[in-house]
């Protein structure tokens, strides 16, 4: 394994800081809800007395907090996506997993952080869009890559891809299943990190330099 692939496995794993952001941010959020609550109100800055579940302005302490990590994790992302890109097999479909990776957990992850609702909702809806539902696509994409050599680890990554794909559009049809707004947006933008988190352990410690 060359330095270049072990460093972008680390960089995957230092996602691990979009859940202590999270975590930051709720605990000083009074009253916020993680079942019923969306995510990026937890990165609103301004305050008003509107209800926080038609998606008005409230007081979030720690936005700041929040807001980085978003913008960090996709970072993460983007540079994981780099530096790993030469362990993957060579094939157009890899190029197209490796770049709606990129661009969807990436990008969107950027766009997240750095346009709050109360900064800019189309930009923050579209960084949405592409971290929550595009990168979907790239799991998918990924677990053709390696359905062949890693049976056991595409068999994860289309799980993956699924369950957020499947989560984000309940999610946005407002069809939550008894679980909550909340959980089932939760189970739409948790997995994705969890799989790099997954992707980079098993990079350092060797997995995908043998067939299984």
């Amino acid at each position: 394994m060359t330095s270049q692939i072990r460093l972008g496995a680390i960089f995957w794993l230092l996602t691990v800081e979009f859940f202590i952001a999270q975590a930051i941010a709720q605990a000083a959020f009074p009253g916020y809800s993680l079942a019923n609550m969306d995510i990026s109100l937890l990165g609103v800055s301004a305050c008003s007395g509107v209800d926080p579940n038609a998606l008005g302005l409230v007081c979030s302490p720690l936005s700041l907090v929040f807001n980085a990590g978003m913008a960090i994790n996709g970072a993460l992302v983007v540079l994981g996506v780099w530096f790993t890109r030469t362990l993957w097999p060579k094939s157009g479909l890899t190029t197209a997993a490796l770049w709606i990776l990129a661009i969807g957990g990436g990008a969107g992850s950027i766009l997240v952080g750095l346009f709050p609702l109360d900064v800019s909702l189309p930009m923050h809806m579209l960084g949405a869009l592409l971290a929550l539902f595009v990168a979907g696509f790239g799991m998918l994409a990924m677990a053709g890559v390696l359905w062949r050599s890693h049976r056991g680890f595409a068999i994860y990554t289309l799980a993956t891809g699924a369950i957020t794909l499947v989560a984000f559009v309940l999610y946005a049809l407002e069809i939550y299943l008894g679980l909550g707004r909340g959980i089932m947006e939760r189970l739409a933008a948790w997995p994705h990190t969890l799989w790099y988190m997954v992707a980079g352990v098993l990079i350092l410690r060797g997995y995908f330099t043998r067939a299984v």
